[in-house]
C-alpha cells in the first residue's frame, strides 16, 4: 500500500471515527429476526452470485412478514446504475465516504436490524454501518469494525457470502432478548 493510499484511509478512519460518535447516543438494544419489522441489508454487489443470495435472503425475510431495505456497493464507476438499490464509486469521495442521495434515503430509514453482509472490507458500506441510527447492528467479525457492529460473526473458517448470511439467520433466530 502506498502512502497516498494510506492517507486516504487515515482521513477515512478520522472522519468515521467523528461522524460514528455524532450517533453514539442511538438506541442500541438486542433484537431477535422475530420481533424486528424494519431490516436494512447493506452488502457488496460486486459479484453477480452475491447479488442473487441477498435478493433471496431479502425476498425470505420479506415473505415472513419483514420491511426490507437493501443497499449494495459495486465496483465499478459506471453511470447507468439508477437503480436504487445499487450505489458505485461514483456515490464515494475521494477518501472512500460515501456521499449520494441513495445512502441519505438509506440512512434516514428507521431500521431494526441492520445487516452487514459483506465479508470482506468494503469502506463505504462500513461508514453506512457504522453511521446508521439502527437499534440492533449485525455483521463480520473484524478488528477494525468491532466498535460498529453489536453482533459480529466470525467467518475465519468460511469466506462466502452464503455462509454468513446462514450464520446471520441462525444466530437472529437463536437471540431471545
Amino acid at each position: 500500500m502506498g502512502w497516498l493510499e494510506k492517507f486516504k484511509r487515515f482521513l477515512y478512519r478520522k472522519k468515521l471515527r467523528f461522524d460514528a460518535k455524532a450517533v453514539s447516543n442511538a438506541e442500541r438494544k438486542m433484537l431477535n429476526i422475530k420481533n424486528a419489522q424494519k431490516i436494512g441489508i447493506l452488502f457488496n454487489a460486486t459479484r453477480a452470485e452475491d447479488i442473487v443470495s441477498i435478493t433471496s435472503f431479502a425476498e425470505k425475510l420479506k415473505q415472513s412478514g419483514k420491511q426490507t431495505s437493501i443497499l449494495g456497493f459495486q465496483h465499478t464507476k459506471k453511470k447507468e446504475l439508477t437503480d436504487p438499490q445499487f450505489i458505485n464509486n461514483l456515490d464515494v469521495n475521494w477518501f472512500y465516504i460515501p456521499e449520494s442521495e441513495k445512502i441519505t434515503e438509506f440512512h434516514k430509514k428507521e431500521f431494526d436490524i441492520l445487516i452487514g453482509a459483506f465479508v470482506n472490507e468494503c469502506l463505504p458500506l462500513e461508514y453506512i454501518a457504522a453511521t446508521s441510527k439502527a437499534k440492533f447492528r449485525v455483521g463480520t467479525f473484524s478488528d477494525e469494525t468491532a466498535a460498529h457492529f453489536e453482533l459480529m460473526i466470525n467467518t475465519n473458517k468460511n469466506q462466502s457470502l452464503d455462509y454468513l448470511l446462514q450464520q446471520i439467520d441462525h444466530f437472529l433466530n437463536l437471540i431471545n432478548p
